[in-house]
């Protein structure tokens, strides 16, 4: 017999109310395993995922402090220049101030105005 006669041969067959049972039985318990399956799969990939967040919210964490860091030194050169700033302009100050005295002492004394 070929493949047409025994598919023929089941079409036209009255299947038994205990057999229609059974093959029910039989399909609905496969696919509850393909359900019990496919939920620990997705159980799998949460997890997966989750752990992707996590490591995610790690490097993020690590970004963020490496730039914290990178600003804070960039801050430190910043003022470092500042102060080297101001040091010189108070010496320039007290040296205008030193030549701003000597040119009154010489007014006051007489010498040139």
């Amino acid at each position: 017999m070929d493949f047409y006669d025994r598919t023929l041969i089941r079409l036209k067959r009255q299947y038994s109310k205990d057999e229609v049972v059974a093959a029910l039985i039989k399909k609905l318990s496969e696919t509850e395993i393909s359900v019990g399956i496919l939920k620990d799969e997705i159980d799998y990939l949460k997890s997966e995922l989750q752990s992707d967040k996590e490591q995610k919210e790690i490097i993020r964490a690590t970004k963020i402090e490496a730039r914290k860091d990178e600003l804070y030194k960039i801050q430190l050169e910043r003022c470092r220049k500042q102060r080297e700033e101001i040091k010189k302009l108070t010496a320039q100050r007290n040296d205008l101030i030193a030549k701003c005295f000597s040119l009154k002492r010489k007014c006051a004394d007489g010498n040139v105005c």
